[in-house]
């Protein structure tokens, strides 16, 4: 017989909103801002083929968004599983966009088409994944947090 004791449900439900939260971040609202960014989907100046792409990577990143606030939503403490695969998901996304920032020099590509920064050297997309990714963390961390089982 097992003496470790799932989480607290407040801890719990705090952890899974905090997923949801991440999701909701990283996938649906980076997709309404690239949509509605005249810089981005919408940009008359770029190629079609460029347009689809992005179309493209919206979609999955919208999708498995999506998917991962499913897992999320119907997660219990007897099926951590749900939270660790939405949490892989979501940090295949979030990774993908580190890796896209990290050779963004070598690729010709920018973090933003007018320049802006926040404090001064902190690109607002690498602000708000940053967050979304924290979020993910701290959410997953308290999913699989030891207490009192109430």
């Amino acid at each position: 017989m097992s003496t470790e004791h799932p989480p607290s449900s407040a801890t719990w439900v705090a952890g899974k909103t905090l997923c949801i939260f991440s999701a909701f971040t990283y996938g649906l609202l980076t997709a309404l801002i690239d949509v509605l960014d005249p810089h981005h989907l919408r940009n008359p100046g770029w190629p079609g083929h460029a347009r689809f792409h992005l179309l493209w990577l919206i979609s999955g990143g919208a999708l498995g968004a999506l998917t991962s606030m499913y897992l999320f939503w119907t997660a219990t403490p007897r099926s951590l599983a749900r939270i660790r695969t939405g949490a892989l998901l979501g940090s295949l996304h979030i990774g993908g966009f580190f890796l896209a920032a990290l050779f963004k020099n070598a690729a010709g590509a920018e973090f933003d088409a007018d320049g802006r920064v926040l404090f001064g050297f902190l690109p607002p997309a690498m602000l708000h994944l940053m967050i979304s990714a924290a979020l993910l963390l701290a959410g997953v961390s308290l999913c699989h947090k030891k207490g009192a089982a109430t």
